[in-house]
């Protein structure tokens, strides 16, 4: 009986070896594998009555550390995020040009408004004006073409997106089919070890998409929730679905109200109704939520900064807006400006008064916006201090009416009595008059129409230099309409008067009958001026300044400013992707501790698991010449 039990114990170490040592040779074997996770199995005592039996092969054991898994997997979405706007924000920092550098969209401008200063000196100057349209021309080409790369890389994080959306719904149906696979494997099966660690593959690349959160049942399979909890998989995963745009431009934009948006979103069909994932705040991470970021946010806030700085050169040179002081005979207002009108109002034109009654002050922007269902905000004006009106039709002494009403109003909700504030038209002038002798005092402390320039011998200095290209009569006023602003996609359209590069002449000349000077410099300093000191608020919309705090400033410090504010996010956005992959790095470092296959430990291993094997075999034959031995008594 001993030597029987003996034989069974050899037998049984035989079998746990051989398979120990198989597994230790796949250890070895996927040594270089990186989804691969180390397998150890454990030897289990059989019993026999009081005593040891022999052993078996318990089951296979994954080692790893799964605290550090789950961080890694968030973590490995966190850089998947930063890589991808790092490598977008790069490519934008390098179409925009280093600060000062040759091509730089500043430099481009200074040497724009050093073209100025020399036909300053000389107007008479055909080179000097040449000069002018030599360097607007490099001018507008330079926005274009920025403007075209920016909404390349929209088109791209688009593309990027269809396609991430694709690779996402096969992952995850994987992922599903993985789960049933698990749920009709038995605990003891060999392979479902290998099944997990291909599981558990399948989330990681998962998470280099969409952030998840990851939850185990009780037969291993998985479950993912994505941002605000929304359930990616759960016994069965929804198809996701992305309606690519062939062509983005500008005035693309999302929106979660699907009759307004205008690019694609990934939408999920649950319970018979389709739900914008997009909207549901889903893709907080990964590179699906830096794709998202780039072609709705940051792109679009670089698009908005070329349009401002398209607008700004428009209307700078282009717009009229002075004033004097007036003071005319009482009783009633006596004090106020007047403000040449010109050619009167265009769409998109502006009026902006200063008010003070009983001490209160107030500005007032007045916009003629002729599509009623445009509404009428306060955020119009870029100026926090605003209150914005709407000026209807093309009769000055209509746009008076409509001053007047507004302005009364808020007069009489200030305490002032009737009367106090008085708008006319008067010889081609707006004017505006307030009577100090009221109750608490009334004054006007400005008053400006600012008009748009219709052709380059309008007699004023400023002239349509700059015009929108797909505008009708190519003018640019600024003007809103139901279907969006004229600025929106500005630097992609503008271009230089093709009268003036007809005749540079008109740089100078501001009429023909009688003909201004060619020696004249009032037109030249004008626009030098306009471009170089007068100063103007840029909507913050844009990513420059605030709501509260717009930036103000003329265009040459506004664009030095864009050029410094995309170099440093792209060096913001590059500082974190560094950071993000070293920590990305050291939680690989410390999950490989646990579950990456050591060569050296495993042929120790090996040579331990040969030993036993040895061992094993020599207490076996011991046996069998035993029972040679008692065969032959």
């Amino acid at each position: 009986m001993a030597l029987s039990s003996a034989l069974n114990n050899a037998l049984s170490g035989l079998r746990f070896t051989s398979t120990a040592m198989s597994l230790t040779g796949a250890n070895i074997a996927n040594a270089g594998n990186s989804t691969y996770t180390r397998k150890t199995i454990d030897p289990i005592s059989m019993l026999s009555g009081t005593g040891i039996g022999g052993v078996e092969a318990g089951s296979v054991r994954r080692e790893f550390d799964a605290f550090v898994q789950r961080q890694l997997i968030s973590e490995r979405s966190n850089g998947y995020y930063a890589s991808t706007r790092a490598n977008f924000m790069g490519r934008l920092d390098q179409a925009f040009g280093a600060p000062g550098s040759a091509r730089a969209l500043d430099t481009v401008m200074n040497n724009f408004s050093t073209a100025f200063q020399t036909l300053q000196t000389s107007p008479e100057s055909a080179t000097a004006r040449a000069g002018v349209i030599n360097s607007a021309t490099v001018l507008t080409q330079s926005l274009r073409s920025l403007s075209s790369t920016i909404q390349g890389m929209r088109q791209d994080a688009e593309q990027g997106l269809a396609d991430a959306t694709k690779a996402l719904n096969g992952l995850l149906g994987d992922l599903q089919s993985m789960n049933e696979t698990l749920r009709t494997t038995s605990t003891s099966d060999a392979s479902r070890a290998g099944l997990l660690d291909r599981r558990d593959d399948l989330v990681d690349q998962i998470s280099q998409y969409v952030d998840v959160r990851v939850a185990y049942d009780s037969s291993d399979g998985v479950q993912l929730y994505g941002g605000n909890g929304f359930v990616l998989l759960s016994g069965t995963s929804p198809t996701l679905n992305f309606d690519a745009r062939g062509l983005i431009g500008p005035a693309n934009q999302y929106d979660p109200d699907p009759a307004k948006r205008s690019v694609g979103t990934i939408t999920a069909a649950i319970g018979g109704s389709t739900v914008d994932l997009v909207a549901q705040g889903v893709f907080k991470s990964g590179k699906i939520g830096a794709l998202l970021e780039l072609r709705d946010k940051s792109l679009v806030a670089a698009q908005d900064q070329l349009d401002q700085i398209a607008g700004g050169l428009a209307q700078a040179l282009g717009t009229s807006s002075s004033s004097s002081a007036v003071t005319v005979p009482g009783p009633g207002p006596t004090t106020g400006f007047d403000t040449p009108l010109g050619p009167g109002l265009s769409d998109g034109d502006t009026v902006t008064v200063e008010a003070t009654v009983n001490g209160v002050k107030q500005k007032f922007t007045f916009k003629r916006v002729d599509d009623a269902a445009v509404p009428i905000t306060d955020g119009m004006s870029a100026d926090p201090n605003d209150k914005v009106f709407r000026l209807t039709g093309n009769s000055a002494a209509g746009h008076a009416s409509q001053m007047q009403a507004a302005i009364d109003s808020w007069a009489a909700g200030a305490g002032a009595p009737a009367g106090a504030f008085a708008v006319s038209v008067s010889g081609g002038n707006l004017r505006v008059l307030a009577d100090p002798t009221v109750a608490g005092g009334a004054s006007v402390g400005q008053a400006k129409a600012n008009v748009t320039a219709q052709s380059i011998n309008g007699g004023a200095p400023a002239l349509p230099f700059f015009i929108d290209n797909t505008a009708p009569g190519g003018l640019y006023t600024d003007r809103i309409t139901a279907s969006g602003s004229q600025i929106t996609g500005l630097a992609g359209r503008i271009d230089i008067n093709a009268a003036l590069k007809a005749d540079p002449s008109g740089l100078v000349v501001m009429q023909t009958s009688p003909r201004t000077q060619d020696s004249d410099a009032t037109r030249p300093n004008f626009l030098s001026n306009a471009l170089n000191s007068a100063t103007r608020y840029f909507s913050p919309e844009a990513g420059i300044g605030s709501a509260g705090t717009p930036f103000q400033g003329s265009l040459l410090s506004y664009t030095r400013n864009v050029i410094s504010t995309q170099s440093n996010e792209a060096a913001v956005a590059k500082q974190l992707n560094e950071g993000q992959q070293v920590v990305i790095s050291q939680l690989q470092a410390r999950y490989d501790a646990s579950s990456a296959v050591n060569i050296d430990t495993e042929m120790s291993m090996l040579i331990q698991l040969q030993t036993a094997y040895g061992a094993n075999a020599r207490v076996m034959s011991a046996v069998k010449e035993m029972f040679d031995i008692l065969r032959q008594m």
